[in-house]
């Protein structure tokens, strides 16, 4: 018997527990613990670059479904991946940070590259979005993709802090991605109308959506077993159980596509489905599950 699989991912459209900070100061050069102008911006507070983000699949119905999804909502699979970026206070609203960039500055993002699978889109969606907020394009240039982190505004007593939360980071391919962030002050009220601070170095966040599809084959006889990765965003609240899977069959590549069953992705590593009745000539078979295009 020949046994032939398709993987047809069906490109179709699906408050915050305890998770990182990455917090934006300055490097005091000179060491007077004074935000003085000039100095770099740089994360004051923790390392992105030491970590790797898991985007898991979010299901139709949900926000961001039909994406590789990574936000703050509490879950099963990866719990300490989500993060916010932050920026330390001058002490006007929060303790000041050791390292707190100077009063009047205004702090953003930048994306200044991705690169993931061919074809792929990257981005962000802001608290309460229905639709991207930010959707960018693997591989290519990078343009004008920028995001603020400051929840004030450009006036020169305002104080830097930033601490907002709601992103979710998406994808909509399986795969490896590396986005380079980098972080800018917009201020004009620094040394002849400019910002008080010169960007960050370019920092490298690092984010695999997944898991792929292509499964394991055992077969004997008329009996077919597939396997293949199961860790599909299972989630703690809302009653999501799991992504589910339909399983097709056909005797030919090009069509004819006929169910055969059904399985829903659990936090297990791994899922089978057990084809009992697989036919006796060449066999060909497609996964699929439920999105929703963006």
């Amino acid at each position: 018997m020949i046994i032939r699989i398709v993987i047809s991912l069906c490109f179709a459209v699906v408050k915050a527990a305890a998770h990182q900070h990455f917090a934006v100061g300055i490097d005091d050069a000179n060491s007077n613990h004074v935000p003085d102008a000039g100095e770099l911006l740089r994360f004051a507070e923790g390392n992105p670059e030491a970590t790797v983000f898991r985007l898991l699949a979010r299901p139709v119905g949900q926000r961001c479904g039909g994406h590789y999804m990574l936000d703050e909502s509490p879950r099963t699979l990866f719990p300490a991946d989500a993060f916010s970026l932050i920026v330390q206070s001058d002490g006007q609203y929060e303790i000041a940070g050791d390292h707190h960039p100077a009063t009047g500055s205004w702090i953003w993002a930048e994306i200044v590259s991705v690169s993931g699978p061919p074809g792929s889109r990257f981005g962000f969606w802001e608290s309460g979005a229905n639709t991207p907020s930010l959707s960018l394009p693997a591989n290519g240039e990078v343009q004008n993709a920028a995001f603020v982190l400051s929840e004030g505004m450009d006036d020169p007593g305002e104080d830097p802090l930033g601490h907002i939360h709601g992103r979710a980071w998406t994808a909509d391919v399986p795969g490896d991605y590396v986005v380079g962030i980098r972080l800018v002050d917009r201020s004009t009220s620094g040394p002849g109308g400019g910002p008080w601070h010169q960007p960050s170095r370019t920092y490298l966040f690092r984010f695999s959506a997944g898991p792929s599809f292509q499964p394991r084959i055992i077969h004997a006889g008329n009996q077919v077993t597939l396997t293949w990765p199961s860790r599909m965003g299972i989630w703690n609240g809302g009653g999501q159980t799991g992504v589910v899977f339909r399983i097709l069959r056909s005797t030919r590549p090009d069509g004819g596509w006929q169910p055969v069953g059904s399985v829903t992705g659990t936090t297990a590593d791994t899922i089978s489905f057990i084809d009992s009745q697989a036919p006796a000539g060449a066999s060909f078979y497609r996964l699929a599950y439920d999105w929703t295009a963006p």
